[in-house]
C-alpha cells in the first residue's frame, strides 16, 4: 500500500522549518503613531503590538506560535506592509508637505 500525500500552499502562512510566517496591512499613519492588530494565528487571533516608527517589511517575532516538531516549537514572524495612499485630498497634500518641510 502506497500513500501519497501532497501539502497545499496556504493563503495566509509559510513554513519554513517549524517556523510560520504570516503578514499585516496597516496604513502609513499607523506605522508613525504606532498600533494594535489582531493576526491570525494557528490556534485562534492574538493582538500584536506594532510600535510607532515600525518600517515597511519589518518582521515581528510572536516566539511559541510556529509549529511544534521534534520537540522544538517554532516561531510565528509577522511582515508588516505598510499601505500608502494612492489618493489625497489637497488638504491632505498641504499637511503632508508641511510636515515634510518640518
Amino acid at each position: 500500500l502506497l500513500i501519497k500525500v501532497r501539502v497545499m500552499p496556504d493563503q495566509q502562512f509559510r513554513r519554513e522549518g517549524n517556523d510560520i510566517y504570516t503578514s499585516v496591512e496597516i496604513d502609513f499613519t499607523e506605522a508613525i503613531l504606532g498600533t494594535k492588530k489582531k493576526v491570525k494565528t494557528l490556534t485562534g487571533a492574538v493582538s500584536v503590538n506594532i510600535p510607532a516608527g515600525t518600517q515597511p517589511g519589518t518582521k515581528l517575532r510572536l516566539k511559541g506560535q510556529g509549529l511544534k516538531v521534534g520537540g522544538r516549537q517554532g516561531d510565528l514572524y509577522v511582515e508588516v506592509k505598510v499601505r500608502i495612499p494612492t489618493k489625497l485630498t489637497e488638504k491632505q497634500r498641504k499637511l503632508l508637505e508641511e510636515w515634510g518641510n518640518g
